[in-house]
Formats: structure tokens, sequence, C-alpha cells
């Protein structure tokens, strides 16, 4: 593709409607979002327009004149025209089960009761709470919610986003690997996975602090801002992120700039069948780029294609080593 001459936006809209074709370029996609900031900023532009326009297709639908005819006759809500490149980058998401369009009734019932999600290796579902707060989970994840209007929410397992109401009369605790998120009012994500914890910011600010009190001050974090933390060794490491890039994956990509390999993999191990390791030749490796998600087949084919890694497979566990400088 020759991105040389042409507006950002246009280059981006063209990368992001070949992101899920098979002869996506990745190796040029990336040299593309490298070559200056204002492409990366331009790419996370599109593809938010884009999770945007397939939020909104459900409350579309929703105003549309009834119809008798059966459910399978309906046919989907069209995007205008002047969004079709858009609309290719999305299909492959709704195809693969990325695209959330199920709200699951608002949580009910006394404060002390316990609601328990939990989705499959090909969906993700989003939860209205009881407080009017919005949360969406990845897939493989598994999440419980009880507190009624004050909710407590322990993230055991995968990811989940939330959108919370400002109301400075009560706050929103997430709890993940022993830590707990508390909330007034915005929009982050908790990640837990493969023994690490990761909260990012999109919007607003929350503070993250041991659950069990140490004596440590909490950390807050403000938009744009992630935390990775360790909770064996309870070392946290704080790193700039695009407020877009929060919660990504709702949107089937997983988005980094110079994040390291071992915080990627912890990602893509979500959507992997069998664990995966990271031998400690590789553990020095960053990665700065975007990854597709589709089916989660190809994702460690997608970073081989730019980092220099081998996979070995050895008793049931996917081990990813480094070949050598490339």
């Amino acid at each position: 593709m020759d991105a040389t001459t042409q507006d950002p936006i246009d280059v981006a809209a063209a990368w992001h409607a070949r992101i899920d074709t098979p002869d996506m370029d990745w190796a040029g996609f990336g040299d593309w979002l490298d070559a200056d900031p204002s492409h990366r900023a331009a790419y996370d532009s599109i593809a938010l327009l884009d999770a945007e326009f397939g939020a909104a297709a459900p409350a579309i639908a929703a105003l549309l004149p009834a119809n008798d005819d059966s459910a399978a006759d309906v046919a989907p809500v069209a995007r205008p025209t002047r969004w079709r490149w858009l609309a290719a980058g999305t299909g492959g998401a709704l195809a693969a089960g990325l695209a959330v369009l199920l709200v699951a009734p608002t949580l009910t019932g006394p404060d002390d009761s316990v609601q328990t999600y939990a989705t499959g290796v090909g969906e993700t579902r989003a939860v209205t709470l009881a407080d009017g707060s919005a949360m969406r989970l990845d897939r493989g994840s598994r999440v419980s919610v009880s507190g009624g209007t004050t909710p407590l929410i322990e993230v055991a397992d995968g990811a989940a986003s939330f959108s919370v109401r400002h109301d400075p009369s009560r706050t929103l605790i997430v709890r993940a690997g022993g830590y707990d998120v508390r909330d007034i009012g915005t929009r982050f994500a908790v990640v837990s996975a493969q023994g690490r914890i990761s909260v990012a910011v999109a919007q607003g600010s929350v503070s993250v602090a041991p659950h069990t009190a140490d004596g440590s001050a909490p950390t807050t974090l403000v938009a744009g801002q992630r935390l990775d933390i360790d909770p064996a060794t309870g070392i946290a490491e704080r790193r700039a992120v695009a407020p877009t890039s929060v919660a990504d994956w709702t949107d089937g990509r997983l988005d980094y700039d110079g994040a390291p390999l071992t915080l990627v993999v912890a990602d893509i191990s979500r959507y992997a069948r069998t664990p995966l390791v990271v031998d400690p030749s590789a553990a020095g490796l960053s990665f700065s780029g975007v990854l597709t998600i589709g089916d989660g087949s190809r994702l460690l084919d997608q970073l081989r294609a730019v980092l220099p890694l081998r996979v070995r497979r050895a008793d049931g566990v996917v081990h990813i080593e480094r070949t050598g400088p490339r």
C-alpha cells in the first residue's frame, strides 16, 4: 500500500477495512503505524468510530417499525453508505462473536445476593448493573457481582470493561487478584490473566490498592494510564496508553505501543485453548502494533510475523521462545 502521500485518515480506513482479511499485510501495517505518531492516532479514531457504529446498531434496530414477519426474514440494519469502508472491518468482528449485542437483565434483589456471569471462548456479554453502570465481558471471562446499588464486582478470570455513571454518593468497587479498583464515574477496564492484573482508564480516574491494607497509599490512575500488577511480587508498573485502546477487544483488536511481550501474551492467553508460557529468552522483547483477534487462533502468528519468535509445544503447554536478533 502506497501511503506516503495519502491523508492518514484515508490510509487508516484502508488498513481497518483489511484487518480481518486472510492477506492482511501485518508487517506493512506495523511499519505504517511506527512511521509517524499521527498514524496510530488516525487508526484509533477510525476503529473507535467503527465500534460506535456497531454499538449503536441494536438501538437503531429497536426504533424501526415492527415487522410481522419471522425473525429469520428480517433484514439486518444497514449502515450509511458513506461508512461502507468501516463496515468491512466490523463485519469480521461480528462474525467472530466479538460485538456485544446481548444485554442481560438488570440485577435485582437484596444487596447480599451474588450473580455470576461467565462467557465461553466464542462469546462476549454486556450486563447492566443495578446502579445503571454498564459492564462488558470479554471471551473466556468469569465475573461475579454483589452489593445491589453499591456494586462489588470480582473479576475471577478474563477481562471486563466498565462505564460507570457519576454518583458521588456511592463508589463501585472492582476486585481482582487481591486488589481493589475504586471508581465514582468513569470508563475503565480490568484484566486478570496468567496471574497478572491490569487496570486501564479511558475516561475519568480510579484508585487501585491491595484489598488487604498493607500501609501503602492507593495508586490513582487517570485517563490514558494503565497499571500492570504482578500480585505474586507486588510489583506494579504504570504506563501511558491511548484512551481509545482501553478495552479495544470490544472492537476485535488488541492495540499496543511498546508493551512487554509478557503482557501481550497474557492478553492472548484469554483466547488460547492451551496454556502459553514466555521463555526467558523472549521476556525482554516488546511489541508495538495492532493484533486482530478473529477466532483467536492467529494471534501468535501475527506476533511471529514481526518479532523473532518461535513456538514449541510440549506437555500441553505452548512455549514462546526467541529465535535470535532480527
